[in-house]
């Protein structure tokens, strides 16, 4: 009798041991793979150094913290990072303030030179690193996917990831195909050039079924002139900023706008040419990508939200 009970509580032991293992090690040992297909293994509490300022909100959104970011997250996207260093600017890295920090994972983007730039210096010194793409709302998916289950927070996924895919899935089961033609500008300081679907904008006015005339005239993509535009009159104008915005736009009227035969191009004259906001089309959504698809449905379909209080 006393050898049952004996084995009984050695039993009781063990299983309450893995019981109690259970959630750290949920969190150790998480494999994370890039865009580009790279992996690494991040173990709990990693120190994530994150040099782009929409990735870095992405972490901070699946509940990391953060021990390097670049000034644009701060500057301009206004995140916060608590003690988070600054290592430089996202097109310009202090690679030794990086190295300083120790960090244990690198987020960078896959389309950078000055991160592509850093893989060589990182392999030398074994830092592990990752280099993302985000273009559409599931590499954003993805993306959090990962993060998330490396933070060992299931519930920031279903907040920041699982309820705003089911607000685009209701809009878009609400909004009718159209076969509307659209041109999608990107305007910088010194030029402009016409865009598809590489980015939110165009990928969800794909997504709604318009056309996008630079699909069928490439030459648009390499000069962007009024010419062309005024030859393909499409149904509506979509403009966004690169840089300085103020600058940007500037350009835009002086180049476009403010041109005679501007003013006679169906998507102008019908009151369909307007400026994206670049919190929403220019940066990442991230957890904003439902409100980005509202955006636009309610310029192209407004009928469909009329009954909504």
């Amino acid at each position: 009798m006393k050898k049952a009970v004996s084995i009984l509580t050695v039993i009781c032991i063990l299983l309450s041991l893995v019981s109690c293992g259970t959630p750290e090690a949920a969190n150790e040992g998480i494999e994370i793979t890039d865009s580009l297909g790279n992996t690494a293994i991040l173990n709990k509490n990693p120190r994530v150094a994150a040099l782009y300022a929409s990735f870095a909100d992405c972490w901070l959104l699946s509940g990391g913290d953060l021990a390097g970011v670049t000034d644009d997250a701060v500057s301009e996207h206004g995140l916060e990072v608590g003690d988070a260093q600054i290592v430089g600017t996202v097109k310009s890295i202090d690679l030794e303030k990086v190295v300083a920090l120790s960090p244990d994972y690198v987020i960078m983007s896959a389309d950078l030179t000055a991160h592509t730039a850093l893989k060589s210096s990182l392999d030398d010194m074994g830092i592990p690193y990752g280099y993302f793409r985000v273009d559409t709302f599931e590499d954003y998916k993805e993306m959090m996917e990962q993060f998330c289950t490396a933070n060992n927070r299931p519930d920031l996924f279903n907040k920041n990831v699982t309820e705003v895919e089911e607000k685009i899935a209701k809009i878009k089961s609400d909004f009718p195909r159209t076969d509307a033609t659209v041109l999608l500008i990107r305007a910088y300081s010194t030029g402009m050039k016409a865009k598809r679907d590489d980015n939110s904008a165009g990928y969800i006015l794909s997504e709604f079924g318009l056309t996008n005339i630079a699909d069928t005239n490439e030459s648009l993509l390499e000069d962007l002139s009024l010419e062309e535009i005024v030859k393909a009159d499409p149904d509506y104008i979509f403009a966004m900023t690169m840089g300085n915005e103020e600058s940007a736009q500037v350009y835009l009227e002086e180049n476009a706008v403010n041109h005679p035969a501007w003013r006679d191009l169906k998507a102008v004259k019908n009151g369909n040419y307007y400026m994206l906001p670049k919190q929403l089309f220019h940066y990442k959504p991230n957890d904003r990508w439902g409100e980005s698809y509202e955006y636009l449905a309610k310029i192209i379909r407004p009928e469909i939200f009329e009954d909504q209080s």
